[in-house]
């Protein structure tokens, strides 16, 4: 918050004197380290959200009989009990059961955009106080109004491309890709690599023989 990045000074010392720098006018003194419209909004609004996404990405399975698509999906939290046969057990110490993968991308894309991708507004807001523009339509022309409230759209793009190369698009497999990954392997693995893949070619090829 200061005019320079950091706080410069010529002090070479063992025990050097704590620093003083002037902060730059564009940053007005907090009275508060977050605003108080957090602890009125927040809580309630992310309590609100969380059922509303899950609603909201509801996929219904294929219909039978006079089934609707307008029916609700009941979405179950069971917990994980060692040793119940009824229940698949899984790194997570609760069993998310009816509840649709798309469900589970759209809640954590739902958090980020509520926790994270706000700070992009925050980061605009720092820009137009330096620059001493009341919107962007000094800066970009036609940014302004409706425009200033997509800013925390940078984030949030982001961090969607990011989220769907990572959880959701398919890995794609390739020759030099296998080539490289076999390089990694111990030696041990390449023998045991290489015996697996001679069965299948010979199994596929008597396959293809019979047909």
């Amino acid at each position: 918050k200061y005019t320079w990045l950091t706080c410069p000074t010529n002090q070479f010392r063992l025990f050097p004197e704590p620093l003083d720098c002037n902060p730059d006018p564009v940053f007005h003194e907090a009275v508060s380290i977050f605003p108080p419209q957090i602890f009125e909004v927040f809580p309630s609004a992310l309590v609100q959200m969380l059922p509303g996404v899950v609603n909201i990405c509801s996929v219904a399975p294929p219909l039978e009989g006079d089934a609707s698509m307008s029916e609700p999906q009941d979405l179950t939290l069971t917990p994980c009990v060692s040793g119940e046969p009824t229940h698949s057990h899984h790194h997570f110490e609760l069993v998310l059961r009816e509840v649709y993968p798309v469900q589970i991308h759209a809640l954590s894309l739902s958090m980020f955009a509520s926790l994270v991708a706000p700070f992009g507004g925050f980061l605009a807001s720092a820009i137009k106080r330096a620059y001493g523009v009341k919107d962007f339509d000094s800066i970009i022309p036609g940014h302004g109004g409706m425009m200033d409230r997509m800013d925390c759209q940078f984030l949030m793009a982001l961090c969607t491309w990011v989220h769907y190369n990572t959880f959701v698009a398919t890995a794609t497999v390739s020759v030099p890709k296998m080539i490289y990954l076999y390089k990694l392997m111990k030696e041990e693995e390449q023998v045991e690599f290489l015996e697996r893949i001679t069965e299948l070619s010979l199994s596929a090829g008597a396959s293809n023989r019979g047909q």
